[in-house]
């Protein structure tokens, strides 16, 4: 339901919906609504992290600003941005970070932001922020696009990534894979697969030799581009099917 606001007059009437911001409390999310409002004339409403699927879906929403310290989950900011993104992923997102270390502001973008906002700084720049991406513009500042690059830097040769190096792999190399790709640990993939924690880092050894991939983030990557993605719950019909 599209949220309504109180005229002076004390009449109510329906508000279009063109910047949604969610932030840790209600009163810091009702304060950035205001600056907007004011400062750049546009229609802005603070909203619940809980809400914001359904204000997408039932109201126009221009911009969404969210902040990555959320109260209810550590990563809830990220998380929810990920989830707003996926489902409409022309959207434009600034997310808001206390503290935008290069790990921060990677899991930004790739949970889908399209702008990166350091709070420590005036709200001048916030305003500018805001304007940018909603014109469609990428927003970082030097910093932040340093990291950015250097992430782009450190993705790996896709010309290596192949099917045919998936084929390779082992059942129960592959088991391990999928386990492995759900962020589980060695611990976990060990306990679930009756295995000692030194055969699951051999398992997980051979197979990133076979896929030419060093590290649990690379081996992410491939099979994104193999277009491979394991739920939990494909991975368990998956692991029974292989036994």
């Amino acid at each position: 339901m599209i949220p309504e606001k109180v005229s002076t007059y004390g009449q109510r009437h329906k508000l279009s919906i063109k910047t949604l911001i969610v932030d840790r409390d209600a009163m810091s999310g009702g304060l950035i609504a205001d600056a907007l409002a004011r400062n750049l004339e546009c229609d802005a409403v603070a909203c619940h992290a809980s809400k914001v699927l359904d204000a997408i879906a039932t109201g126009r929403v221009d911009i969404l600003i969210v902040s990555a310290d959320l109260n209810s989950k550590p990563r809830g900011g990220f998380e929810l941005v990920s989830a707003v993104s996926s489902a409409n992923p022309s959207l434009p997102i600034v997310m808001m970070l206390d503290h935008p270390s290069k790990e921060a502001v990677l899991n930004a973008f790739r949970a889908g932001a399209r702008g990166i906002f350091n709070r420590e700084e005036p709200m001048s720049q916030f305003l500018e922020c805001v304007k940018h991406v909603k014109k469609g513009s990428i927003w970082a500042d030097p910093d932040q696009t340093n990291y950015l690059l250097e992430g782009i830097k450190s993705i790996p040769d896709t010309s290596a990534f192949t099917e045919r190096n998936l084929a390779t792999l082992t059942i129960r190399e592959m088991q391990v894979v999928r386990l492995a790709a759900l962020g589980k640990t060695n611990r976990v993939i060990a306990t679930e697969l009756v295995l000692s924690e030194h055969t699951v880092k051999n398992y997980l050894f051979r197979a990133f030799e076979k896929l030419g991939v060093s590290s649990r983030v690379e081996l992410l990557f491939f099979l994104t581009i193999q277009g491979r993605s394991f739920s939990p719950a494909t991975e368990e019909h998956q692991l029974t099917a292989a036994e």
